[in-house]
């Protein structure tokens, strides 16, 4: 799975902390909803051959991971076996090249993602 962190947004990230558990809701959707065109760019390029794979890829429920938040864009542990192959596309084994779709997804969407949080972040805000 592909991981993302902003930076640069210290002030927003403690007025939130400030805000408790509405904070909360709000970093988490600014994460899920910036998490979207990632998925959808996967989804669009991932290997044909894998229609049941596709739809395993899925966005995580945000997490804590140290001091930052982050959710996780790609296949669930313990999928199907057309889901679990997927990881060989991306990765590629011995025998056959890597095909990536999820990390350049990401590549190609990372500066729209965080668009998209500072915008969801300061709606949330009321600023």
């Amino acid at each position: 799975m592909a991981e993302m962190e902003v930076q640069g947004m210290q002030q927003l990230m403690d007025k939130i902390q400030e805000l408790g558990k509405q904070g909360k809701k709000i970093e988490n959707k600014a994460l899920l909803k910036a998490a979207e065109p990632i998925l959808a760019d996967a989804i669009s390029n991932a290997p044909e051959r894998t229609g049941r794979g596709k739809a395993g890829l899925k966005i995580s429920r945000p997490k804590k991971k140290g001091d930052s938040k982050i959710v996780l864009i790609g296949i669930e542990k313990g999928d199907m076996s057309e889901i679990f192959y997927m990881k060989f596309h991306e990765f590629g084994t011995s025998r056959m090249p890597a095909k990536p779709y999820l990390g350049p997804a990401y590549e190609r969407n990372k500066s729209k993602a965080i668009d998209i949080i500072k915008t969801e972040v300061r709606r949330g805000l009321g600023l």
